[in-house]
């Protein structure tokens, strides 16, 4: 046999082993050596929730360009599948459903609000995929499937300390509620509120519900004075907050302001506001744990928020199951659901065995 057969032949035999390697990676499911990872990432990336779904994607999109620079994840690089789902039920509905169907994605994550996420829990349950809803922070969200997790605190939480100093320490007695009825959050925030204020013996005067798209609110708020209440919750989305007490502090509503906290701090809501005084909101102690707050600064100029850290914490959790498990969403389950004083950029946290965030107190501040 001539040398230039032996090389052909080789050739041959070398072809044939990589296309078998390739086709039993195909059948079996399993990925190739150097296939990237496929992250779904789908958040309000437009409309109403806006001030929320692009911080947690910037903080999401830093965890990846961290993860990518360091080589990935075993070698294997993340690739983020990025869908906006406008804080809309129907919208997520197709975003999920084109993540998992057509782009085969395990992973799911960036959720920021909790109709969206009540909506796409069937179809990621149904699939087995993996999904962490950021800070869909309705209650209920993580009680839908054995595959939910959130690194948002409930909302549960936000309206009981508020409520309770809003009796306890500022002495409030008679207080009325705004709140978005068209989003689960909304109306489990009003009735958390409701109860933690007359388990304290205050007394809710007057609940009003508004739509999510709403910008003129005299109407709601003239009723709202004519009930004298010393204080007021409002639980809006972040658009809305400063129009909202624009407009009280326009009409002579001269009360204390609660406000709900993830609209009140969202990046330029504040500004907005042309008076500031008697605001109060409840938010999440946090404790900068990690090197991430002061890296994000170095790299944008720019200090992260809240709402930043937590995109970054979801993403950074993914890649902790992903070094443990690989894409194995069973064993991502079991080993998330034992992690315990588990370190992100806001402090230590655990899950409860819904899922739902623990670990992280709150705190009542005055807006400034």
């Amino acid at each position: 046999m001539n040398k230039n057969i032996k090389i052909i032949l080789g050739l041959i035999v070398a072809i044939l082993v990589v296309w078998e390697i390739y086709s039993i990676s195909q059948n079996s499911g399993e990925p190739m050596i150097n296939e990237p990872i496929k992250i779904g990432f789908v958040s309000a990336l437009s409309g109403e929730a806006v001030t929320w779904g692009e911080p947690v994607k910037k903080g999401f999109d830093f965890a990846v360009e961290q993860i990518n620079s360091n080589g990935g994840i075993n070698g294997r690089l993340i690739e983020p599948i990025y869908e906006d789902d406008a804080c809309n039920a129907k919208t997520g509905i197709n975003a999920f459903s084109k993540l998992i169907d057509i782009n085969k994605v395990k992973i799911i994550t960036g959720s920021v609000c909790s109709s969206v996420a009540m909506s796409v829990i069937p179809k990621t349950q149904n699939n087995r995929v993996l999904y962490i809803a950021s800070a869909a922070t309705d209650p209920d969200v993580p009680k839908q499937g054995d595959l939910v997790f959130r690194l948002s605190l409930s909302d549960s939480y936000e309206a009981k300390e508020i409520g309770n100093y809003a009796v306890k320490n500022l002495g409030l007695k008679n207080l009325s509620i705004i709140h978005i009825n068209d989003n689960p959050a909304g109306i489990s925030q009003k009735d958390n509120f409701k109860l933690t204020v007359e388990s304290n013996g205050g007394n809710i005067v007057s609940t009003e519900a508004v739509l999510s798209t709403e910008k003129d609110f005299r109407t709601v708020l003239t009723k709202l004075i004519s009930s004298k209440a010393e204080g007021v919750y409002i639980m809006v989305a972040p658009e809305q907050m400063p129009i909202i007490i624009n407009q009280l502090r326009e009409i002579g509503y001269k009360g204390i302001i609660l406000a709900y906290a993830p609209s009140v701090y969202a990046e330029g809501v504040a500004e907005k506001i042309n008076d500031i005084s008697n605001i109060y909101y409840a938010m999440p102690i946090t404790k900068q744990e990690t090197e991430f707050w002061q890296k994000y600064e170095n790299v944008n100029n720019t200090e992260a928020d809240l709402i930043m850290a937590i995109g970054y914490d979801s993403m950074k959790l993914i890649e902790s199951g992903l070094k443990y498990c690989g894409e194995d969403n069973e064993c991502m389950k079991d080993y998330f659901l034992t992690l315990h004083n588990y370190p992100t950029s806001r402090g230590l946290i655990s899950f409860d065995e819904n899922g739902d965030l623990t670990g992280i107190d709150f705190e009542v501040k005055q807006l400034q």
